[in-house]
């Protein structure tokens, strides 16, 4: 959801993101789909059309953004049809009392965050010393996102319920801590309470193969590197997305939105559907 509130269908993750030929973007993008195509028991011969029809929307967009580069594009409920709009009245439907169900637990009136086996409470000198990093986050959200949406930011501090430390999960930063605060939202109520996640910024598989000093030196912060690409990348970035460091480990911030919903491939087979899809992967890319 942008900042105007409207969904958009877009990519994310960009801990990969750096500064490389174009074309590896649009190679790694057809190699998914050949895989999941091929799992799906499609033939070579049915397979080429698909990537074909990829390749073509993502060129016509490019040439959309050099013919016209001040106009703004997302793909939204207005202008998406088939499996894409679906996903995003699948996120439409959900709410932040839900997401916040899932992750806290209310006692005495007061919203905490769940502790489990892998879920933890930082000691008192741990906290002080994420709470500083949360500081030096708050420096690094632009201006003109400060305040969005209502949130409780007042002389660069936002209050803090409470802090956990857990391990994470997912291929590149499986094993590593990763710490979630839970922010006062924009009033009391506690329905509009924000949980926010600070995960460690591993580098770039890509800066191994690309090697060029000033972009290193112009990159020396992972966490920075991230946002940045997702500020390149995306139609809409969060209004929480940020980065810090803790222990000279970076770290990327951002909120855990309940208006999110992953593409989910097991139920789109139709070589149709799966032909519109990737026509919308095409356009985002």
């Amino acid at each position: 959801m942008d900042n105007h509130g409207i969904l958009n269908f877009d990519v994310n993750d960009f801990d990969e993101g750096y500064v490389g030929p174009f074309t590896w973007d649009v190679k790694r993008l057809l190699a998914s789909l050949n895989l999941i195509c091929h799992r799906k028991g499609f033939s070579n011969e049915e397979i080429k059309p698909i990537l074909i029809a990829c390749v073509e929307e993502y060129l016509k967009q490019i040439y959309e953004f050099c013919n016209h580069p001040t106009n703004n594009f997302a793909l939204t409920l207005r202008n998406t049809s088939g499996k894409v709009k679906e996903l995003l009245n699948k996120a439409r439907i959900k709410t932040n009392v839900e997401c916040l169900q899932l992750r806290t637990t209310i006692k005495d009136f007061e919203r905490t965050l769940n502790r489990s086996k892998y879920t933890q409470s930082v000691d008192g000198s741990l906290r002080a010393e994420l709470i500083h990093a949360f500081k030096k986050y708050c420096n690094t959200i632009p201006d003109i996102k400060k305040g969005l949406d209502k949130m409780t930011y007042s002389e660069g501090k936002y209050k803090i319920k409470d802090i956990v430390s857990s391990l994470a999960q997912g291929i590149g930063s499986a094993g590593k801590t990763t710490f979630t605060f839970l922010l006062e939202g924009h009033s009391e109520a506690l329905e509009s309470d924000v949980i926010i996640y600070m995960k460690p910024a591993q580098k770039s598989a890509i800066s191994y193969v690309v090697r060029n000093p000033n972009i290193d030196k112009y990159f020396n912060d992972d966490g920075l590197r991230i946002v940045l690409c997702s500020y390149a990348m995306q139609a809409s970035t969060h209004e929480w997305l940020g980065y810090t460091n803790l222990h000279g480990v970076s770290y990327v911030v951002d909120a855990n939105t309940a208006y999110s919903e992953d593409l989910d491939w097991s139920d789109i087979n139709n070589i149709q559907n799966i032909i519109e899809v990737v026509q919308y992967l095409g356009k985002v890319m």
